[in-house]
Order: structure tokens, then sequence, then C-alpha cells
């Protein structure tokens, strides 16, 4: 999940330290990186290297493709492959990041996955921590979305993450997200 600001002045965001992440890789763009595990060693569960790191840094670039396509810097002379050459930057390119990991790769061949405890103190800290915008690309998340948008943050979540599985369903459908989805 991340979040956004206006201004690195009006967020009260942390960057933690922990595996293969230090408070020294934020900077003007990232101003908060926190990862939320506490419910899901309770439950006897471990985040084992090399599939994740027990730390706020992004395992299998998910969260860093999301976090760019919402507020990437301009980066010019961009392509794909020597292809669509051009300019690439996110919807809000001055936008802040504070990033707020509560999912883990457990195993090799599986999904990340994380507790609902976890995602929702996520949530949580986002909102004390004064975020603008929350970027959300996980399900069942309406209620901690509602505590954010009362509080004057606007949540964006995807319509699902299941790629061509998820053909023909909605999630994140509750009135007060806008949900954002993609078609084939």
């Amino acid at each position: 999940m991340t979040g956004h600001a206006t201004s690195s002045k009006e967020m009260e965001g942390k960057c933690e330290n922990g595996t293969q992440f230090s408070s020294s890789n934020c900077n003007k763009k990232l101003i908060g990186a926190r990862s939320f595990s506490k419910a899901l060693k309770a439950v006897g569960l471990k985040i084992p290297p090399p599939e994740d790191y027990d730390s706020a840094r992004d395992f299998d670039g998910h969260g860093t493709h999301t976090a760019s396509t919402a507020a990437g810097n301009h980066v010019a002379g961009a392509n794909c492959f020597g292809q669509a050459r051009g300019i690439a930057r996110g919807v809000a390119p001055r936008a802040h990041i504070a990033t707020y990991k509560s999912l883990f790769k457990i195993y090799m061949d599986y999904p990340a996955g994380g507790t609902n405890p976890d995602i929702l103190a996520a949530i949580d800290q986002a909102i004390a921590d004064g975020v603008d915008i929350l970027s959300i690309s996980i399900d069942v998340i309406a209620i901690g979305a509602l505590s954010a948008v009362e509080k004057g943050i606007f949540v964006s979540c995807s319509a699902g993450n299941d790629g061509v599985y998820g053909y023909g369903t909605v999630k994140n459908a509750a009135e007060w997200i806008t949900t954002v989805g993609a078609s084939y």
C-alpha cells in the first residue's frame, strides 16, 4: 500500500530499518517506509530469505511498479526494449511516497499474503502519519478505507489483482472507494 502526501512537511511518517532496507534508503521522494508483520508472526509464519525481506523493501517489484505509476518522477528517454521512446512519469510526479508493506512472500511458489490485522494496522498508521491518498492493490480493505475517507483521505483500490483469472469479478466496490480496473 502506498500513501501520498502533498508535502513532506505535512507527513509524519518514518523510515524503519529492516532486512535489506535502511532508513538511508528514504529520500525526497520516498519519505516513509514501514512494514507490518506482527500478526503474521504471531500465527507462527516466518518471512524467510530469499523469498522476501522482513522490511519495507519491495521483493518482487509489484509495490515499486504501482508506486511509480501513481507518483513516479519524470524520466526522459524511457523506452521498452528500444520501442515507445519518450518521457515516463506517474500520474502525480511531484507527490511524495510512503510505503506500508503488509504482504509478504512466505513460500517461494505462492503469491504474497498477509493477515487482516497487519493490513488494517498499515492503513491505520498511514492515517496517523497524515497521508492524503492511499493507493491499495489488495482485497478486503473496505472498513479500513472507510476510516481513511472519514479523515479526508482519498482512497483508490484495484478492482482485482488476479489478471486474466479474475475475469468477470470486481472487488473493492464500496461506495467510498474509487475502484480502478483494466480490461482486455
